[in-house]
């Protein structure tokens, strides 16, 4: 009995946290997103990604992207493992992946199908 108690003892402490508070993303998030896709062409703009709400590691933002004085704007809705390693973010055409390069620095890349197909990645920092 002992040496099962000092078993389940010795792998609890060596499993690792997972109730450690997530990662915030809350705040605004600049920088430049570059691509190319099947109606764009190649395309390079200001991506700003302005997050919201956050329980978790579930997050709302706006994103909008363009030049200044002309941006789209949409909402999005992104998850994240709790240190921030992988993000997603989806939209009602495409869907963000990156991670967390540093504590206010957020490498994102998007991808659509279809007949709007594109690709193109930034680098956003948190505005301060």
């Amino acid at each position: 009995m002992k040496s099962a108690v000092l078993a389940t003892v010795s792998l609890f402490l060596a499993a690792p946290a997972l109730a450690a508070d997530p990662v915030s993303l809350l705040g605004s998030w600049k920088g430049e997103e570059a691509g190319v896709g099947a109606k764009d062409g190649w395309d390079r703009h200001e991506l700003l990604l302005e997050v919201r709400e956050q329980q978790g590691v579930a997050f709302k933002a706006m994103k909008s992207y363009g030049a200044p004085g002309a941006y789209d704007t949409s909402e999005v809705y992104g998850s994240m493992t709790p240190d921030g390693r992988v993000v997603v973010i989806v939209d009602v055409d495409g869907v963000f992946a990156g991670s967390l390069a540093g504590p206010d620095v957020l490498d994102l890349c998007y991808t659509e199908t279809g007949e709007d197909a594109s690709a193109k990645c930034s680098r956003l920092v948190r505005q301060k």
